[in-house]
C-alpha cells in the first residue's frame, strides 16, 4: 500500500486550493490546536506524535517510542507570506539534530530543499526547474548520490504524472483537484471519500508545492483535497478511514486500518 502518510505533517499543512475551498470556509473554520495521532503494529501501540497548532498550522511536534519515552521533537517555521520555510529537528536534550530548509520564487514555487543533519554527515538536496511546457525538473543530490525526474501538470495546474528515466512511475486521475485513482508502475489504487465533512487544515494556494514537498506523487495523494477520504483499494489491499464528527462536520477522530488491522488512530483537538 502506497504511504499515504510517509509525509503526514507536510499533508497537514498543505491542500490544494480547489472548489472545495469554498465549500470549507464558508462555514466555521474550527481552530485546531493539537492533534495526537498513535500508529499501532499487529495491534500494539508502536508509537506515537503529538502535534501543537497555531493558526491550523503546525507549530511544534513531539514524537514517544512504544514506552511513551520521546525519541524528537521537530520545530516549524514559516515565512512572512505564510509558506513553511524551514522544520528544525531536535533531539531530546535539546540539541539540534537537522534541519530541512524550504526556498521559493516569486510565483510562491518551490525552488529547492535542503534537509541536512547538523553534524555534516548526510544531506539530501533538491533543486527544481519550472518550465514553460508544463513540466517540473527535479535534481536531487543525496550525499552525493544524484537522481533526476520530471512532473508533468495538467490542465487544472496539478502534477498527474511522475516520470524517472523516460518511464511514468506514477499517473493520477482527478476529479477535478481531487484523487480518483493512481497507478505506480503496475499496482493501481482508487479512492472513495465521504459526503460529508472535511479536513480543518489551512490550504496552501499552490497546488504544485504539495507535491515538491516531498519529490514524490504517490505520497502527496492524501494532501491534494480537504474531503475525508474512506477507502483505498488495490488488488492486494484494503485500506480504510473511519471517522467520527462534530456538528460543524470537522474530523474528532480518525481511525486508520489496512487489510483490517489498526494502523493508526487520529484524535483532534478544537479550541
Amino acid at each position: 500500500m502506497k504511504k499515504l502518510f510517509s509525509l503526514l505533517f507536510i499533508g497537514l499543512l498543505i491542500t490544494s486550493c480547489s472548489s472545495e475551498e469554498t465549500e470549507v470556509t464558508e462555514k466555521q473554520k474550527p481552530n485546531l490546536i493539537k492533534l495526537e495521532i498513535k500508529q499501532f503494529n499487529t495491534g500494539k501501540l508502536s508509537g506515537k506524535t503529538i502535534s501543537e497548532y497555531n493558526n491550523n498550522k503546525i507549530a511544534f511536534s513531539s514524537y514517544y517510542d512504544e514506552n511513551n519515552q520521546l525519541t524528537n521533537t521537530s520545530e516549524w517555521n514559516y515565512s512572512n507570506n505564510n509558506d513553511l520555510s524551514s522544520i528544525k529537528r531536535y533531539l531530546p536534550s535539546g540539541i539540534l539534530s537537522s534541519e530541512l530548509n524550504i526556498t521559493y520564487d516569486n510565483s510562491n514555487r518551490i525552488t529547492q530543499t535542503i534537509d541536512q543533519k547538523e553534524d555534516g554527515s548526510s544531506f539530501t538536496i533538491t533543486n527544481f526547474t519550472h518550465n514553460s511546457d508544463n513540466t517540473i525538473n527535479s535534481h536531487t543530490n543525496k550525499s552525493g548520490d544524484i537522481s533526476t525526474k520530471i512532473f508533468e501538470i495538467n490542465d487544472n495546474g496539478v502534477i498527474d504524472k511522475e516520470i524517472v528515466n523516460g518511464e511514468v512511475r506514477v499517473s493520477v486521475e482527478y476529479d477535478d483537484f481531487t484523487p480518483i485513482s493512481s497507478t505506480s508502475l503496475s499496482r493501481t489504487f482508487n479512492y472513495t471519500y465521504q459526503e460529508n465533512g472535511f479536513l480543518p487544515y489551512t490550504f496552501e494556494t499552490n497546488t504544485i508545492n504539495v507535491v515538491l514537498y516531498s519529490n514524490y506523487l504517490d505520497q502527496a495523494l492524501g494532501s491534494l483535497t480537504s474531503k475525508l477520504i474512506t477507502e483505498i483499494t488495490s488488488n492486494s489491499s484494503i485500506e480504510k478511514f473511519i471517522y467520527t464528527l462534530n456538528e460543524n462536520n470537522f474530523p474528532i477522530t480518525m481511525e486508520n486500518y489496512i487489510n483490517g488491522q489498526l494502523n493508526k488512530k487520529f484524535d483532534y483537538t478544537y479550541e
